[in-house]
């Protein structure tokens, strides 16, 4: 079960809650609730929705049942009149101003600086040293074999 539908799925059926409509389908409309919950008009002839409903309306709904897909179906109770739609600069400044009071956690690093003295770096080079020429000997044995054996 997804969180939405536990959200949805706790949400009291006869409890009504604020929503706003997020979409205008053909035979439905979307609506998020104020639990975050997406949930369904149905029901309602194409021409009624782009005649009545719009794009960021805020109304009071309730949850009717959950279809077998998990949706959830909605009743209209009652619809706030639209103002005016707000300027796509409006939401930029509504964005901004959520980012600029949200204090993020800190992510903690360990500060701790691992120190390598002359020996361990010298140990380091050692190993490196040893593998190139391992390397160096698989490589020469490999490139022997290739031409002996004609390939």
């Amino acid at each position: 079960m997804t969180p939405e539908q536990e959200r949805s799925a706790s949400t009291s059926p006869s409890q009504p809650l604020d929503g706003e409509i997020v979409g205008l389908e053909d035979e439905r409309v979307r609506v998020r609730l104020e639990t975050g919950v997406i949930g369904f008009l149905t029901g309602i002839a194409s021409a009624e929705i782009q005649s009545t409903f719009r794009l960021g309306q805020h109304g009071t709904f309730q949850i009717e049942r959950h279809d077998e897909k998990g949706e959830a179906l909605l009743s209209l109770i009652s619809t706030q009149a639209s103002k005016a739609p707000q300027s796509f600069e409006h939401d930029v400044d509504q964005l901004q101003n959520a980012l600029n009071h949200h204090h993020a956690t800190p992510i903690t690093r360990d500060e701790v600086i691992p120190t390598m003295d002359e020996r361990h770096i010298q140990q380091w080079l050692n190993r490196v040293e040893s593998s190139i020429e391992k390397l160096r000997k698989n490589r020469a044995k490999r490139l022997d074999e290739e031409f002996y054996s004609g390939s």
